[in-house]
C-alpha cells in the first residue's frame, strides 16, 4: 500500500506571518529529521495549501500505534529543542491526532493531499466505514489522477496526552476523531477529489465535518535505515 506502516501522526497548523521564514529552517532542517531519527518513523511529510485553512499539513508515518505512545517519542515531547519551542509558540489553528489505519486503497503517494476531518460517534462508525470502503473510495479512485485513499481513525487518549511540546504550542488544538486523505497526482484531480467529498451528506453516515482542504507537497524524507 501506499502508506508506511499502521500508524500515522497528522498534524494541521496555521504559522504567525512573522514567523514563516523560522518555521521552514526549524521543520526542515531540525524537526522532520529529529523525528524521523526516532525508531519506528518510517516518513515524514509536510505540504502547504495555498488556500487551505490551516495553512500546511504534516504527516508522520509510523510503524504502529506503540511507536507513537511509546517512551522514546514521548521523551522528544516532553523535552522539546530550545527551536521546538519558540516555532510552536506561533503555531495557530492546529488540529493533532495520533491515528491507526481503519481503511486504506492504493499503492502510489501522490504531490496532492486532500483531507477532510470528520467527526463520529464510534456507535455510527460502522456506517461511515462501510459508505467509505464500499462506496466512496472505489468511486474516488476511478479517476486516473487519484492514486490512493485512506481513512484513519485517532486514539483519542494518545491525541489528548498533555506532553510539555503541547503546553508551549500556542493556542488551542483540536483532535479530529476521523481523517480522509485523498492522495492525488495533478492539481485538477485534488480540486475534483475535494469536490466529491464535499457533496456528500456526511448526516447519512452519523458523521459531521469540515470543507475538505487541498494541499501540495513541499517535503519528504524517510527514516533513517536500520
Amino acid at each position: 500500500m501506499s502508506l508506511l506502516g499502521s500508524a500515522v501522526v497528522l498534524i494541521w497548523n496555521d504559522v504567525d506571518e512573522t514567523a514563516r521564514t523560522d518555521f521552514y529552517e526549524w521543520h526542515n532542517k531540525e524537526h522532520i529529521p529529529e523525528r524521523l531519527s526516532l525508531d519506528g518513523f518510517l516518513r515524514g511529510r509536510r505540504y502547504r495549501g495555498a488556500s487551505a485553512a490551516p495553512e500546511w499539513l504534516t504527516v508522520y508515518e509510523a510503524a504502529g500505534l506503540d511507536t507513537l505512545t511509546g517512551p522514546a517519542y514521548l521523551e522528544r515531547l516532553n523535552n522539546p529543542t530550545p527551536a521546538t519551542q519558540a516555532n510552536v509558540k506561533h503555531f495557530r489553528n492546529t488540529a493533532r491526532s495520533i491515528c491507526q489505519i481503519e481503511h486504506t486503497r492504493g499503492e502510489s503517494t501522490g504531490a496532492y493531499a486532500i483531507t477532510l476531518q470528520l467527526r463520529v460517534e464510534e456507535e455510527s462508525a460502522a456506517r461511515l466505514i462501510g459508505f467509505v470502503s464500499e462506496d466512496l473510495f472505489p468511486r474516488i479512485l476511478q479517476r486516473p489522477d487519484v492514486v490512493a485513499a485512506h481513512l484513519f481513525v485517532a486514539d483519542t487518549d494518545a491525541s489528548n496526552v498533555k506532553t510539555t511540546e503541547a503546553q508551549h504550542r500556542g493556542g488551542v488544538f483540536a483532535v479530529p476523531s476521523r481523517v480522509l486523505l485523498i492522495e492525488c497526482t495533478t492539481e485538477h484531480g485534488a480540486s475534483e477529489a475535494a469536490r466529491v467529498l464535499n457533496a456528500v451528506d456526511w448526516t447519512q453516515c452519523a458523521a459531521a465535518g469540515e470543507s475538505a482542504q487541498a494541499y501540495t507537497l513541499e517535503i519528504s524524507r524517510l527514516g533513517k535505515a536500520r
